[in-house]
């Protein structure tokens, strides 16, 4: 589970010190990869300790309202910089405080999970 977010705190705290954009390229490549070799993968293993009936809502409810939910989140934080003409290494430290925010959860479900004697 920490993979992908500490692919993507690297890549966009380099973004934020050097902000070149052939590295934004090569970073999202890898993060793009990284998400779809790996982190799918993950994701879908946090619902193997679930019931049956709680997988299928859960996964319904994550699959449609919250992956939408971060899609309009995005929209918003692209829309706001935009208006305050923000520049690459702007959003870089926009996304290394939510990739942060991301660690902490992730770490919460670590320490759920681990309870859970998985």
């Amino acid at each position: 589970m920490y993979i992908l977010p500490a692919i993507s705190l690297m890549s966009y705290s380099m973004l934020g010190l050097v902000p070149m954009l052939g590295l934004v390229r090569w970073a999202k490549t890898f993060e793009n990869a990284t998400d779809y070799s790996i982190q799918n993968t993950v994701r879908q293993a946090l619902f193997l300790p679930t019931s049956r009936e709680a997988k299928y809502k859960a996964k319904a409810a994550i699959d449609t309202f919250f992956m939408r939910s971060g899609d309009v989140l995005q929209a918003g934080i692209v829309r706001l910089g935009a208006q305050l003409q923000f520049t690459l290494t702007g959003f870089a430290w926009i996304n290394v405080g939510l990739t942060l925010v991301w660690l902490y959860i992730v770490s919460r479900l670590a320490r759920q999970h681990r309870k859970m004697g998985f």
